[in-house]
């Protein structure tokens, strides 16, 4: 009886350690997998953003782009479609879009300057976009990403619909890459 009992025991230690051994095994290949697939980082929290990783969206939506503008250009007899511009590039330190190209310093000092050429207008498009104005006067930018769209449209544009708005901190890094340079 003691020498069943001491093989029982023995087997069932050793079945313990193979059982241990086994978990370890799993264990370390499933933590070399997560550091050898870095696709499984932090996803986008936007479910519309084109980026694989949130990293990679915020390097993008905050890095250098082409086309800055530091000083607002309104012509004399400005046009519709140049204040539409105009708006559309204000719009890009605010918003994620996969394309942005230009942008024009979002500030009370080129708003208030686009509010009084649509008032002084008599464009097609006037009151919608002197809602947009006076609602960015007011410091509300809660529909910025409608906003840029609805410029993006009326360009006839094809790609870099906006899909979301940036936080402080990314609008903050977006103008420090972007405008801060001409200082």
């Amino acid at each position: 009886m003691k020498k069943i009992l001491s093989i029982s025991l023995i087997a069932l230690g050793l079945a313990a350690f193979v059982g241990f051994g086994a978990y370890k095994i799993f264990e370390n290949a499933s933590a070399f997998e997560e550091k050898a697939n870095p696709a499984k980082a932090e996803k986008p929290e936007d479910k519309d953003s084109p980026y694989a990783t949130k990293e990679e969206e915020v390097r993008e939506q905050t890095g250098t782009i082409g086309g800055i503008e530091y000083t607002l250009k309104i012509p004399e007899n400005a046009e519709e479609r140049e204040i539409v511009a105009i708006m559309h590039k204000m719009t890009h330190q605010k918003v994620r879009s996969q394309d942005k190209w230009g942008a024009i310093p979002m500030m009370p000092e080129t708003v208030q300057p686009v509010l009084e050429t649509i008032q002084a207008s008599s464009f097609d498009h006037k009151e919608e976009l002197q809602n947009i104005a006076e609602k960015w006067k007011k410091e509300d930018f809660s529909s910025i990403d409608s906003d840029h769209n609805y410029f993006w449209t009326l360009q006839g544009g094809t790609v870099g619909e906006a899909y979301g708005i940036m936080n402080k901190e990314e609008e903050e890094a977006f103008i420090q890459n972007n405008f801060k340079q001409a200082e």
